[in-house]
């Protein structure tokens, strides 16, 4: 280097205590000059950095963008300092990620570049780690499909480590195989999930258990590899052969100290995990199996719900229509018998007939509409309201006064809930409240819609709300939409149930919304 860049030996001292490194490249992107950081950080001794393309510690994989890189640079007409980030491999061929910065220099009337990066692989994969936390923190909430819950928090693995896939798999009512439930990266549709239960059909079972029994970590190395050579999977393997994966990474899934199932990731050929990512693995297996758990109890609130529902439905059938049916059958036997008798007098209970029948079939009309709203989905959520109180008013007598803002431009969904909410709340006035007067009112702002239900009867202490008022599943029906539901209430003082759902009105919309009482 000192006979051919003189001037260039005397410049580089400075570079010899930096600690990122620099490299110097010839017009033929050979390797003139590499500082002791350069060596450091990639591993290889000086003698084997000098004099080599500049390429050849770039992995064939990144080389395209980095090629694109430099020609937009180019084409740029940005003959300065260029800036970006690419990966590099190390001596003993694990892959790091750099941010480099490129000058061109004239030294000795010959072009050189002088490049200076430094490992960023560190500071990335906790950015990365971070961002994945975060983002599998929001879905452990759960909020729906368990199955889509785990299908996202498996590709944010995948994106966070750079794997080739990742399965999340929980235990079986057996208790003793594992089933999938979550993936992404692996082979899916009907031809994989026949070929998967045709190996099943011979015995095979979900590999990489172990993990679970022991309630730790575990590689398994050349795991496709015995896949292969076991009979048992056969029929997977033509998908096994085309697999880029080796090793795989079983994390258990522990919640309240028991393993409720298992995260596999897949690595590609020639790359493992170190400690620092099985830990990052351990903590989202953690957060899957609070998932998992949170979907268990979230299903155990619908169908604790959806009895109920039932249970109401059968008193209230029981309460109205099958004794008006009872009345009828009555009144048409008392009918039949005056007619052979006295037939003027036949008239009396056949009014008392047509009168039971018509408030039996208002009452069907009521219950049905309480099962399926079809007012909500054609009319709207105000209409719907509004038949709801009407129904309120003539079965039980209510005096009932509502205060509505515009129609809010809510999903279905959420206009469903809000009616569910408002239906629980009116059916608890009508069981429980032994109210005479009921309020209720909506409002509509820029940020919220909020219904409020409001009633005179006996109250209760708020210390000691009684769980067979249905507020569980009222709350659960808030939480599910992003809402929030209060209770107020004091013994003699009445009850408020008061829910708000997060909402952004549109500005017309917010100008012309006006209370419009329905009465």
């Amino acid at each position: 280097m000192k006979q051919s860049y003189p001037t260039l030996a005397k410049l580089s001292k400075p570079f010899e205590a930096a600690l990122d490194a620099v490299i110097v490249v010839d017009e033929q992107d050979h390797v003139v000059y590499a500082n002791q950081a350069a060596c450091r950080i990639t591993g290889f001794p000086l003698d084997e950095i000098l004099g080599q393309s500049s390429w050849a510690c770039v992995p064939p994989h990144a080389r395209e963008a980095h090629l694109k890189a430099i020609e937009e640079h180019k084409a740029k007409k940005a003959f300065g300092i260029m800036r970006g980030s690419s990966v590099l491999k190390r001596a003993d061929g694990k892959e790091f990620e750099i941010e480099y910065t490129a000058a061109p220099l004239l030294i000795d009337r010959r072009k050189l570049v002088v490049i200076m990066f430094h490992d960023v692989s560190e500071t990335k994969r906790l950015a990365r780690e971070v961002g994945a936390l975060t983002e599998v923190a929001s879905h452990a909430a759960f909020a729906g499909s368990l199955k889509a819950t785990l299908d996202k928090l498996a590709e944010t693995v995948v994106t966070a480590t750079g794997t080739v896939a990742c399965v999340v798999c929980l235990m079986a009512e057996n208790l003793e195989d594992l089933v999938v439930i979550g993936r992404h990266g692996l082979p899916e549709g009907p031809e994989a999930q026949a070929r998967w239960a045709e190996a099943v059909r011979r015995g095979a079972k979900m590999p990489n258990t172990d993990s679970v029994r022991v309630k730790k970590p575990l590689i398994h190395h050349a795991a496709r590899q015995k896949l292969l050579d076991d009979p048992l999977y056969e029929p997977m393997h033509p998908i096994l052969q085309n697999a880029t994966w080796d090793t795989v990474v079983s994390v258990p899934m522990i919640y309240r100290d028991q393993a409720i199932g298992a995260l596999n990731v897949f690595y590609a050929r020639g790359k493992e995990p170190g400690e620092a990512e099985i830990g990052f693995l351990t903590t989202i297996a953690n957060q899957a199996a609070v998932a998992a758990e949170n979907a268990r109890l979230f299903e155990q609130v619908r169908e604790k719900a959806i009895l109920e529902e039932r249970q109401r439905l059968a008193r209230e059938l029981h309460d109205s229509v099958s004794q008006a049916l009872y009345g009828i059958a009555l009144g048409a036997r008392t009918a039949r018998e005056l007619l052979n008798r006295e037939p003027a007098q036949a008239a009396e209970p056949l009014d008392y007939v047509l009168s039971l029948a018509e408030a039996g079939l208002a009452e069907m009309r009521a219950l049905i509409f309480e099962l399926h709203p079809e007012a909500l989905e054609t009319e709207g959520l105000v209409a719907a309201l509004t038949k709801q109180i009407e129904s309120a008013r003539v079965r039980h007598s209510l005096e009932v006064h509502a205060d509505w803002c515009g129609e809010p431009e809510l999903p279905y969904e959420v206009k469903e809930a809000i009616y569910r909410i408002a239906q629980e709340a009116l059916n608890n006035i009508t069981k429980h409240a032994r109210a005479r007067r009921v309020d209720i009112r909506m409002q509509c702002s820029s940020d919220e819609v909020t219904l409020e239900v409001r009633d005179d009867g006996t109250g209760f202490a708020e210390e000691s709300f009684p769980g067979h008022l249905g507020l569980r599943s009222m709350r659960e029906r808030a939480k599910k939409i992003g809402g929030t539901l209060d209770v107020e209430s004091a013994p003699s003082q009445g009850t408020c149930v008061r829910v708000r759902i997060p909402y952004v009105m549109p500005a017309s919309q917010t100008a012309a919304s006006a209370s419009e009482p329905a009465n």
